[in-house]
């Protein structure tokens, strides 16, 4: 026990002396392909966070949970998360190289996959989720506001959808 206090005090004193950042984002995806065919007709909605750490100047990592929550009809989400839902988990991990531009703003490119679990609690057919984006960002100080595009894949046992995600984002640096 002894050990596992000692290693909570040292994470929140590296922590404490870090710069941490809060993403909070939002994206509408349109699906370009998928398998079964029939799911291809399918858009979904995902939301989430992501908590990083500054591991070098203009390099973070981290990781975060969000919601996908696939837009009716019903029938082609089931089809393509395998299990009669329209919603998914997804347990990521991140990192993000932000280029700056100049003094106000800068072009972020986010690579990202982790886990999606269906329907958030059925962890017989979990999938898998990778993606990559980029978006232009308006800094404040510590605080910036963004907007962009990127290709994500998920994969649900042998379905399979690929997603162009257009969306914003909202940075706070503590």
């Amino acid at each position: 026990m002894k050990k596992l206090l000692v290693l909570l005090a040292a994470l929140v004193a590296v922590v404490a002396m870090a710069q941490v950042n809060l993403d909070v984002y939002g994206n509408y995806n349109f699906l370009i392909a998928a398998t079964p065919v029939e799911a291809t007709s399918t858009s979904y909605v995902s939301f989430g966070a992501l908590i990083t750490y500054e591991v070098s100047e203009g390099v973070e990592i981290g990781g975060g949970a969000g919601l996908a929550y696939f837009l009716p009809d019903a029938t082609s989400a089931s089809a393509l998360l395998g299990v009669n839902t329209q919603y998914a988990l997804d347990l990521i991990v991140g990192a993000k190289y932000i280029l700056p531009i100049d003094d106000f703003s800068s072009v972020v490119i986010k690579g990202y996959g982790g886990l999606s679990i269906p329907g958030i609690t059925d962890f017989n057919n979990f999938g898998y989720l990778v993606g990559i984006g980029a978006a232009y960002t308006y800094d404040m100080v510590d605080f910036s506001i963004g907007a962009g595009a990127g290709i994500e894949m998920r994969t649900y046992g042998s379905n399979n959808c690929t997603a162009i995600p257009v969306g914003a984002s909202i940075s706070i640096r503590f």
